[in-house]
């Protein structure tokens, strides 16, 4: 029975994870939008932010199918 708890537990982790992540990635993508009427370069720097968070959002998946099978 200890296993299937923490691996319910790990699976939560995971997911909260993957929440934050996608928390950030999508007002990146609004924010790199509007920022290209306002300074092209600071769109720039908000979409590089925004492949950065889905660097990650693609980071947890592959560790959580990786513990998890």
């Amino acid at each position: 029975m200890k296993p299937t708890i923490l691996i319910e537990k790990t699976a939560k982790r995971w997911k909260r994870l993957e929440l934050l992540v996608l928390g950030l990635l999508f007002p990146t993508l609004l924010a790199g939008l509007g920022l290209m009427y306002v300074s092209f370069a600071a769109a720039i720097a908000a979409w590089i932010l925004a492949g950065l968070c889905f660097a990650g959002f693609c980071a947890v998946k592959i560790m959580a199918w990786y513990y998890h099978g």
